[in-house]
């Protein structure tokens, strides 16, 4: 082959063989390849920092990633089958895991014990238990680090076997990308464009590589840059690989980051939305989701029910019985009974005043949750799957399912207790306990204002009457969804002083509350009720995410309470409204700290002054469909015009550069507007001809009438005066000549011309071309830059040798 000498034979000592001294990694080296494959096995799993709360874990996954492609290619130097290497790699990877969590169990501190393979087994389980207990950003104890160090390995693993065992680079590609696929499959909101960078980097680090041995299995180079350094010549694949490397991964990165509506599209959302882009709105942690799926542009559809008592009704998802002092969380929950058998009664319903409801639920593609939505408390489900029920809160969850797309029957009680069963409830029991439980630490002004503003009521009921009336009403509080998420206890105290927050906050504040004042209370999380149908159904949206307090009372169970201004929530249970025991005045701040600002909301004090205020409040008003369409079609309007708009303002820009007592420049910057115009319809221009001989052509060329020449002969005149005579008088049409020249032009254009010149002008595709060339300049820079540091490099080394023998 041109260019290349014919590869010296075994032995022969010409500095080109295994043998030869100089760069240890030089092309053709055979641990170079297995380095690419180790660094990029550790560059793919970078996507994964995202989701964890701590990055300690990356140097133990180095680590595993050197260990198994180091082992892989000592293995292969040694003749070893490649069918072999797998197995002795997985071993490999199990002893690295087993030191960082057993070693202590191990002899010497990695040989395996049977106590050892236990331990590596309950700390897995640990792992998953994380997994499917947290949101991203997760902690990373002993169990997560297992699963994050054993992924790094096995995914060095996979691309070794691909990669070097079987030669298959190309097929590498997917390895790397599992991590980046797991980020983004846990991450709701999506990754951030950057974290594709990592193992997209690395694929075609792999490919370059790869293509690079290739043609150093050819032989020594001919060229005298390679005859000094003994470095292959495939600088032109490499610097065409690079050129090609780096336009691909910017444009991988840059579309989706720039250009949203691929994947949310113009028109998805609106309140009657339907498939919304076909996002999904997932449940890991309900709470934690609520705020996200509450600001979601797209309002999609979530599910539907109907009701054979045709009364809407709250569906709730999840009961979080625990809070840590930062978060409302389930408590540590055994599900082993399947919801096939039914349900058992509700926890302390003891009273009579309860109906049997069916409901017939169908959830859309858009929803992904294991846990089953349903309204409360269920007796019977009907449901394909392994769905099991927790009995305290009666939630329903699988182990394995996903309720996506699924539809189901449900049989389930109203309880409508009276105000007087609610007064007159005992003392909760013993078994109660844990729904009191405060965290240490909890800032004094949560139970400052529990009593302060129940200092008058005289039941658990009227207290808890109490709280909720100030939250919607009396408080001054307004509801905010842009406000900051969480509920920490340092959250809820800024809540309760700034009065400004949405549902999270006023249901995890209100159960809060109502502990400190002796009142068993745990937080709920689901959707109100939706929008009515008709014939008895009801849909639920994304925008129907809520958050409410459920209080325990004795002989009638969990109750609903709804402590979220009516804006928002409407109308609250009417059995909350207790106006005979209520304080008249509820104190609105605690005794040292001013008067809050009054709220936006007018003060309810009836169901229907409640539901007046919901109804007149900002809530989820639906979007006119005519907007949307409107504001597709701007954008759409302002998409197509933008190429135009730039090629007008450039040509203005240009005259307005031009001074005003310089004939030449005026007559530089007509010419050149001339030339836009001849590009834009069609024509070629020849910049080697003179301004006579291409103002001649167009005439022909465009078959211009004695109007249309006149201006185009003044056009000429001036350049050729600008270039060539001593000095150029000045015309004062030239502007207004090239303007009329153009549109003649243009006239006479093809309609294939036309539209071209309005999306891609001639103006743009200059910069363009400008913008490539200057790009094209700065790689060939680089990689004269690189040849000459590896000439160095490589003349330095074998020196540095000789001394050193």
């Amino acid at each position: 082959m041109s260019g290349y000498a014919q590869a010296p034979a075994s032995g022969q000592g010409d500095g080109s063989g295994p043998t030869a001294r100089g760069p240890l990694l030089r092309e053709g080296s055979p641990a170079r390849p297995a380095l690419v494959a180790a660094l990029a096995a550790l560059v793919s799993v970078l996507p994964l920092m995202h989701i964890t709360e701590t990055n300690s874990w990356l140097t133990a996954a180095a680590v595993a990633a050197a260990a198994v492609v180091g082992c892989g290619h000592l293995l292969r130097r040694l003749g070893v089958p490649r069918l072999f290497l797998p197995v002795v790699q997985l071993a490999v990877l199990t002893l690295w895991c087993g030191v960082l969590v057993a070693g202590d169990v191990a002899l010497l501190g990695f040989v395996p014990t049977p106590e050892w393979a236990t331990r590596l087994v309950d700390v897995f389980n640990e792992g998953t238990e994380v997994i499917t207990t947290y949101v991203a950003p997760v902690p990373v104890p002993r169990g997560l680090l297992l699963m994050l160090v054993g992924g790094a390995g096995l995914v060095a693993l996979l691309v070794d076997l691909i990669a070097l065992s079987m030669r298959r680079v190309a097929l590498a590609g997917v390895p790397l990308a599992a991590c980046y696929t797991v980020a983004a499959s846990v991450t709701p909101e999506g990754l951030a464009w950057w974290w594709f960078v990592p193992p997209a980097g690395a694929y075609l680090a792999l490919l370059i590589s790869e293509g690079r041995g290739r043609v150093a299995a050819w032989g020594r180079s001919a060229s005298p840059s390679a005859a000094h350094s003994g470095i292959p010549e495939t600088d032109s694949l490499a610097r065409n690989g690079r050129r090609v490397s780096a336009v691909a991964l910017t444009v991988a990165v840059a579309v989706p980051g720039t250009v949203p509506v691929l994947t949310d599209g113009v028109l998805g959302g609106g309140r009657g939305g339907g498939g919304g882009g076909g996002q999904t709105i997932r449940t890991d942690n309900p709470i934690v989701d609520l705020q996200r799926n509450l600001q979601r542009p797209e309002n999609v559809d979530v599910l539907t029910y109907r009701s054979s008592a045709d009364e809407p009704q709250y569906i709730r998802t999840v009961a979080l019985d625990v809070f840590d002092g930062e978060e409302w969380k389930t408590s540590q929950r055994p599900v082993p009974d399947s919801v096939d058998s039914g349900l058992p009664r509700p926890q302390g319903l003891e009273i009579s005043e309860v109906r049997a409801v069916d409901y017939e639920i169908e959830v859309t593609d858009n929803y992904s949750s294991r846990w089953l939505p349903l309204p409360y408390p269920p007796r019977e489900i009907d449901i394909e799957g392994d769905w099991r029920y927790h009995a305290g809160t009666l939630d329903v969850v699988s182990p394995d399912d996903d309720v996506r797309g699924m539809s189901y029957s449900v049989r389930g009680l109203t309880i409508e207790p009276s105000v007087e069963r609610l007064r007159s409830a005992g003392e909760p029991g013993d078994e109660l306990d844990p729904m009191l439980e405060l965290p240490d630490g909890l800032p004094d002004i949560v139970t400052e204002y529990a009593r302060s503003v129940t200092d008058g009521a005289e039941t658990d009921f009227g207290r808890a009457a109490a709280l909720q009336e100030w939250f919607r009403s009396d408080g001054g509080f307004i509801y905010d969804i842009e406000s900051q998420p969480g509920h920490s206890g340092s959250a809820l105290a800024d809540f309760l002083t700034d009065r400004r927050g949405y549902c999270e906050q006023f249901a995890a504040s209100m159960a809060l509350m109502a502990r400190a004042l002796g009142i068993p209370a745990r937080v709920a999380v689901g959707f109100t009720s939706g929008d009515y149908q008709g014939d008895a159904t009801w849909l639920v949206r994304a925008h129907d995410s809520h958050a409410w307090p459920e209080l325990y009372f004795e002989g009638v169970g969990w109750v609903r309470f709804e402590p979220t201004p009516a804006q928002r929530s409407g109308m609250p249970p009417d059995w909350t409204f207790v106006p005979a025991e209520t304080p008249t005045t509820s104190p609105t701040t605690a005794p040292s700290e001013p008067a809050p600002q009054p709220s936006a909301s007018e003060p309810g004090t009836t169901p229907e002054d409640d539901l007046n205020a919901g109804a007149a409040g900002g809530g989820d008003t639906p979007t006119p469909p005519w907007l949307l369409v409107l504001v597709a079609v701007v954008l759409a309007a302002a998409f197509f015009c933008t190429p135009w708009l730039y090629a007008r303002l450039g040509r203005a820009w240009r005259w307005q550069q031009v001074p005003a007592d310089d004939p030449v420049a005026a007559a530089e910057a007509a010419w050149t507007d001339l030339r836009e115009a001849v590009l834009d319809s069609g024509m070629a221009w020849d910049r080697t001809r003179t301004p006579r001989v291409m103002g001649r052509r167009l005439v022909v060329d465009a078959e211009l009438d004695e109007d249309d020449r006149e201006p185009l002969r003044r056009l000429v005149i001036a350049v050729e005066q600008a270039r060539y005579a001593p000095a150029a008088p000045p015309v004062q049409s030239l502007r207004s000549d090239a303007a009329q020249v153009r549109r003649r032009l243009l006239g006479a254009a093809s309609g294939a011309d036309r539209v071209r010149a309005f999306l891609m002008p001639a103006r743009l595709r200059a910069a363009a071309a400008a913008t490539s060339r200057a790009l094209t300049d700065g790689f060939d820079w680089l990689d004269v830059a690189g040849e000459r540091t590896r000439v160095a490099v490589s003349r330095r080394m074998p020196r540095a040798a000789r001394q050193r023998d």
